[in-house]
């Protein structure tokens, strides 16, 4: 390991110390209650990469809100308090190992493969996913043409990225992840194949961007009047 003389070594990410330079990176595992609550399984699975010396944690990404953003079946969320509540002993332990956890917020968009809340799919534009669903996720056959989101509908969008940021601050997290990649909601939005809107949501790069920007701006704001220790949630400015 004398090539890799940094990776043990401490280092600073904004205002959060972490012990060393290594990182377990989110990975879905839909082991998670029907309801989306977490349990003793995921506790015990987080615990062992804190314990085997995994500086920074992050989550498999959590559904926001009680709407149109789960995408899989057993998919942990973070939608409510109920929900938050049960990521307290995740947090807690991995803490109790050294280690420092982050939670991924995702948010599905067109690519649901299962959502208990609603029936139907909300995408930048009505264009259809390619590929299959997975049954292990609770899918079958095609993605279905999902319904081109409201005004209405991205406001909420940003409401909830920002209420689970806030509720994760809460239950002890040391920061939030937004998942903006692999197809799924805000990169639907940054992709031009797929974002065909003509109002400000839409078109050159400057007005796909917005809504992942307005989501970061939000989580901001909604961390900065969030009561809690340090961590990585960076101020609003």
């Amino acid at each position: 390991m004398q090539s890799y003389t940094h990776l043990f070594a401490p280092y600073r990410l904004g205002p959060l110390s972490l012990p060393n330079r290594i990182a377990l990176a989110p990975m879905t595992r839909t082991s998670a209650e029907p309801s989306g609550l977490v349990n003793d399984r995921m506790v015990r699975y987080y615990t062992r990469f804190a314990e085997g010396g995994f500086g920074l944690i992050i989550t498999e990404g959590a559904y926001p809100d009680l709407a149109h953003s789960q995408a899989y079946e057993n998919q942990p969320g973070i939608a409510d308090e109920e929900q938050a509540a049960s990521w307290r002993p995740v947090v807690e332990a991995v803490h109790r190992a050294g280690g420092r956890i982050i939670c991924q917020l995702m948010h599905a968009g067109a690519l649901v493969q299962y959502n208990r809340f609603v029936r139907e799919a909300i995408a930048p534009s009505a264009v259809k996913p390619k590929g299959r669903q997975l049954e292990e996720h609770g899918g079958s056959g095609e993605f279905a043409v999902p319904r081109e989101m409201t005004r209405e509908e991205i406001d909420a969008v940003i409401s909830g990225f920002a209420a689970a940021a806030r509720r994760a601050k809460q239950v002890g997290f040391d920061g939030v992840e937004v998942h903006a990649a692999n197809g799924y909601l805000l990169d639907q939005f940054l992709s031009e194949g797929i974002n065909l809107r003509t109002d400000e949501y839409g078109g050159p790069a400057a007005n796909r961007v917005r809504l992942t920007v307005q989501v970061l701006e939000a989580i901001r704001h909604a961390a900065d009047r969030t009561s809690s220790s340090a961590c990585a949630f960076p101020r609003a400015r």
